[in-house]
């Protein structure tokens, strides 16, 4: 049994948090549970205060000194406590938000594919700005306020029987009764939250993919529609907010009211119980216990289950988030791949798809050490999804994939990623300086400045020629603002040979090159700094094909043709009229 238990809490994220370092949850528990036999102990020693007073020259002055003293006493300690019990909870709250941020982080690293997860970035930056957050909020929020809460709710009926002779049953049917009627709005209350983070995550997607494709939207004049559907999402979440905001009212009205009409019930049944018996000092603790110990409790309990329910649909989406299907760990420490020159890959029976939907079928590549490849076809034809599929960015299957006579199968994911280098079709640019443009690190010491210049200069990427007078230390710009298509390619080919990684994979990012400029690339720096690489280029640019050891023609995700350009254009009429289609388009 104790053993499927800690099985349980190591499988369900919310029980991890919630047991996490137990050690200090059972302190918080501890603390909360002092704290209300104290808040619980005031209006006992204030009974005895007040009957005391009701009978003058029996009690001494002394004792009645004692009751008041150890009422302040009791006082000062449940508050004491209560605000010891917050301060280790906001310490423990923060270390695992700090536990919860590095393990989305290190997990969004891994993810194979953000589309093919069906999530957007506005739902991952939701989660990282309002989830994990939240999360926490079970420790420094709903944990030391649902003890506080809780107990002195368990802890009146003991009080009550000691203090009077009442049976609290009556009371606490009337009690229960209120708190369940609160607790249904509260289950709703959570509904409408849960909806509320879903309809914002919807709503900041869509911003972002706005922002982020501004100028193309307004190019092709789809300016209203989106807007429009950035409206939708808005009215969808302010009616649901609007809900939201008048049941927890509601809510608050009821559980604001509820003391009164305990209060007025357990004072009727005392005075039908007692008559002219009653004393002083059991009216006056019942005030106390109703009106003052429990009116919190009472007021507060049904709001912290709307927080436990916030709390789980939170933490169930960090745990969805991070079950959605990942690469390999990635180890504590980056993998140093010794090896610099080029590494030869073999790959039989390569497949991959999407559901129904066949994206690559029995691809067999056989590439050479240092050999210069080119991939061409069609769009469509699975140029990109095959080079993603070497970088295992994929959830790709294949009967034999090997790296230098090693089996993928058999590294680790740091160690696959550092045989490759890519330059991506999406050219990405980071908004700092050239130089941390080239290094890919921000702040980068201008210690490696010589080799960066290199590494621009054999990219074709002259100062001389670009209007850069501040040199290395030109500022970039958000997403490269500040160059041009041809600038930006030469930057990330200027990365990727600082990199020097043995393995060189180029996605079409010629597209913006003159001839010119593309002849010297070719004669400097592909088949020239980098002639100990193996370089994968995927390319729509006829000129640079002659200047490749091999041309691989792919069509429907299948490798149709391979070999040197001459002779698959001398034996394959579907490459002579793919190629025919790109000069007539020139």
């Amino acid at each position: 049994m104790t053993k499927n238990l800690f099985s349980s809490i190591k499988n369900n994220l919310f029980l991890k948090i919630l047991f996490l370092r137990p050690h200090f949850r059972f302190t918080i528990f501890l603390i909360s549970l002092l704290a209300s036999i104290a808040s619980i102990l005031i209006p006992y020693y204030q009974k005895n205060f007040i009957n005391s007073l009701s009978l003058p020259g029996q009690v001494s002055h002394s004792d009645l000194f004692i009751y008041m003293t150890m009422v302040f006493v009791c006082g000062i300690i449940a508050q004491s406590l209560a605000f010891l019990g917050k301060y280790i909870s906001f310490f423990e709250a923060n270390f695992v938000q700090k536990w919860l941020s590095k393990v989305t982080y290190n997990k969004t690293f891994i993810i194979k594919n953000l589309d093919k997860n069906n999530l957007t970035v506005g739902q991952v930056l939701s989660i990282y700005a309002s989830d994990i957050q939240t999360a926490s909020t079970l420790i420094d929020d709903v944990m030391p306020n649902i003890t506080s809460y809780i107990l002195p709710i368990l802890l009146a009926p003991i009080a009550i029987i000691m203090m009077t002779n009442l049976n609290p049953v009556n009371i606490f049917i009337l009690l229960i009764s209120l708190l369940i009627i609160n607790f249904l709005m509260a289950i709703k209350q959570g509904k409408f939250f849960y909806r509320n983070k879903l309809y914002a995550a919807i709503r900041v997607g869509y911003v972002n993919e706005w922002l982020q494709n501004m100028r193309a939207i307004r190019m092709l004049n789809w300016i209203t529609a989106v807007e429009d559907k950035i409206k939708q999402a808005r009215f969808s979440e302010t009616k649901n907010r609007l809900a939201m905001v008048t049941n927890g009212s509601t809510m608050n009205s009821l559980g604001y009211t509820a003391p009164f009409f305990i209060n007025i019930f357990s004072v009727y049944i005392l005075i039908k119980l007692e008559g002219n018996n009653i004393n002083p000092g059991e009216i006056f603790s019942l005030l106390w216990i109703f009106g003052v110990l429990l009116t919190r409790p009472l007021r507060m309990l049904p709001m912290t289950l709307v927080t436990i329910s916030d709390c789980y649909t939170s933490i169930k989406r960090i745990e969805n988030y991070w079950s959605t299907e990942m690469e390999a760990e990635i180890s504590e420490t980056p993998y140093q791949l010794s090896l610099t020159d080029g590494s030869s890959i073999k790959v039989k029976n390569l497949r991959y798809s999407i559901g129904k939907n066949i994206l690559l079928e029995g691809i067999n590549i056989d590439i050479k050490k240092n050999e210069f490849v080119a991939i061409i076809g069609e769009l469509g034809a699975g140029k990109s999804s095959l080079i993603s599929a070497l970088m295992n960015l994929n959830n790709i299957s294949y009967d034999e994939y090997n790296i230098e006579n090693k089996s993928v199968t058999e590294m680790k994911f740091d160690e696959l990623k550092s045989y490759f280098t890519y330059v991506p079709q999406n050219l990405f640019i980071i908004n700092s300086t050239l130089r941390d443009n080239v290094a890919f690190e921000y702040n980068y010491p201008k210690d490696n400045d010589s080799k960066i210049l290199e590494a621009l200069e054999l990219s074709q990427f002259i100062f001389a020629k670009e209007n850069l007078e501040k040199g290395l230390d030109t500022e970039i710009g958000e997403r490269g603002v500040n160059l041009s298509g041809g600038q930006k390619q030469r930057v990330s080919i200027a990365r990727a040979y600082y990199a020097q990684s043995p393995i060189v994979i180029l996605d079409d990012c010629l597209s913006a090159l003159d001839v010119r400029t593309e002849k010297k690339l070719n004669d400097v720096l592909l088949n020239g700094a980098w002639k100990n690489k193996t370089k994968i280029l995927v390319t729509h640019r006829l000129s640079i094909l002659p200047h490749c050891h091999r041309v691989i023609f792919m069509k429907n995700g299948k490798i149709v043709e391979d070999g040197p350009f001459q002779e698959i254009m001398q034996s394959s009429k579907q490459v002579r009229d793919f190629v025919m289609s790109l000069e007539s388009k020139d």
